[in-house]
């Protein structure tokens, strides 16, 4: 192992001995130290450091490390004199004790180097990799992926700056620090980093010298290796937080999937699935079953447009899953797909989703356009599109919109999609014929109706279609269809549980209209 000639200055200055020159190129490498220069030495291939004193002379082949008593000067030194890399210091310590001091300081470097390759080989994870570094490097060290949430920190070594702080109390940066980052184009600089970038002052974002390194996994910008020190960073510290990088990225490598949520196994099979790239039942029931997505259960499509507010698509789809594990996301450019789902039809699993996704978006000002609840994975497309379509319009007519049901938040960012399907259906400029042709071919709230009439014998298809003529008048739907007023009542409850909404919900009723409207 090679160690750069500014380890030794970088050692011997924190141990207080004066260092009088340092080496004209600190980034020079060197294998081992030695106090006494014999044959074995002078025969050696491997480049070495020479700790001299004032009345040796050394092969110019090896680097010096001149020792000065204290009140001499260099200009008592053997010609020719320092050479450009040679260093010279001035202590009151002999030359033997200061080659075993730096000697003793290798080793443990070769030894943590050595026990990190072992912990890799063993499965560690990167949080094993900062919690053995803290002895040598003694500077709190963060991790974090690509979506900027928080993967690991030293644990022994608390955070200097409130960035840091807030990282692992709340395992994410704070948005006001993303938005700076992105104002000054750090994330730009980040994606394109292939070093290790040494800040000696203060900035803007983290208020302490700092030295970052980003990882990249696949070509693609994968995490973000981060050291707070209280000081201006040596060289020595830039080579150890090198070594330190180099394994976490042999980390990340074999563990990636179990960091990132975002690389699990569902990911291009849910892309696939909200495009309709899936063949057949039989096909979508076995690849479901490979990337663990139930093929049955309740579900919705949530689409979330300009995440870049949030930071990034991968930051927002990352406090989505740390917020609601049970759902899954997919991201396009700006967009996020969330699918809630829930193995058993339980409507109360999905409102809690709703309303953690609800709240997220609202806290970072994102638009969300919500689908109708569907119990069949193969209609994931088409919730797909009425997501769609309901952020298109609720984005343009959120202004003009007036809530009937007191019980709905947030109108001017979650935009349902029973609420502006009437402004598409309607709109000249749409090409709404073929989603209509798909809308009606699939199991829509009116066609579960018919299809409940057929199985049970029932007339509630047309009890609901005097029921929306009527604006919700019982006692006209009793005189047309010449039924009982608690008669009457007890459908509507039926009816109610099928189509999947209220009745007394004004965008239930105008969707149902729109429905009735086109099927006749």
């Amino acid at each position: 192992m090679e160690f750069p000639l500014d380890i030794i200055t970088g050692l011997l200055i924190d141990q207080g001995i004066e260092v009088v020159k340092e080496p004209t190129h600190p980034k020079e490498r060197f294998a081992w130290v030695s106090a006494f220069c014999d044959e074995d030495a002078l025969r050696s291939e491997e480049t070495t450091v020479y700790v001299v004193d004032r009345d040796t002379a050394s092969p110019p082949e090896m680097f010096r490390l001149f020792v000065l008593k204290p009140g001499e000067d260099m200009g008592g030194l053997p010609a020719p004199g320092p050479g450009p890399d040679d260093i010279c210091i001035r202590t009151a310590c002999s030359c033997p004790l200061i080659a075993d001091r730096i000697q003793r300081y290798l080793t443990r470097i070769i030894q943590w180097n050595d026990s990190m390759g072992a912990m890799i080989e063993k499965g560690c994870i990167s949080q094993d990799l900062l919690r053995a570094s803290e002895p040598i490097l003694k500077c709190y060290v963060g991790l974090t992926d690509a979506t900027f949430s928080y993967i690991a920190h030293t644990p022994g070594i608390p955070p200097l700056d409130d960035l840091s702080a807030y990282l692992i109390e709340h395992r994410c940066y704070p948005p006001d620090a993303i938005a700076d980052a992105q104002e000054r184009g750090l994330m730009h600089l980040w994606e394109h980093q292939d070093w290790t970038a040494v800040h000696e002052a203060p900035n803007d974002v983290i208020p302490y010298p700092v030295l970052d390194r980003v990882i990249k996994l696949h070509g693609s910008y994968a995490a973000h290796l981060l050291l707070v020190s209280p000081t201006k960073p040596t060289g020595a510290l830039v080579f150890l937080f090198d070594l330190l990088a180099h394994k976490v990225q042999q980390c990340l490598a074999l563990h990636w999937r179990l960091e990132n949520p975002l690389e699990q196994r569902y990911t291009y099979f849910l892309k696939d699935v909200l495009l309709g790239n899936v063949a057949d039942e039989a096909q979508l029931a076995e690849r479901a079953r490979a990337h663990g997505l139930p093929l049955t259960g309740l579900f919705e499509v949530c689409l979330v447009d300009n995440t870049w507010r949030a930071g990034s698509p991968d930051y927002f789809a990352k406090m989505v899953l740390d917020s609601q594990p049970d759902c899954k996301v997919a991201i396009s450019g700006p967009r996020v797909a969330v699918l809630l789902c829930s193995h058993h039809c339980t409507p109360g699993r999905i409102a809690a989703m709703e309303g953690s996704l609800f709240d997220l978006a609202h806290r970072v000002h994102l638009e969300v356009g919500v689908s109708d609840k569907f119990e069949h994975l193969g209609e994931a497309a088409l919730a797909m599109e009425k997501a769609r379509i309901a952020l298109k319009y609720g984005r343009r007519k959120s202004q003009r919109y007036v809530t009937f049901d007191p019980s709905e938040e947030r109108t001017d960012c979650i935009f349902r999609f029973r609420r502006y399907f009437p402004y598409f259906i309607t709109d000249p400029y749409a090409s709404s014929e073929r989603f209509a042709a798909r809308l009606l071919a699939s199991p829509n709230p009116l066609a579960r109706l018919k299809e409940a009439d057929r199985e049970r014998g029932t007339d509630d298809t047309e009890i609901l279609r005097t029921y929306l003529h009527s604006e919700g008048r019982i006692n006209v739907v009793c005189e047309a269809m010449h039924m009982h007023r608690n008669t009457v009542t007890y459908r509507l409850e039926k009816i109610r549980s099928v189509v999947g909404g209220s009745l007394d919900d004004a965008d239930m009723r105008m969707y149902l209209r729109m429905l009735l409207l086109i099927t006749e």
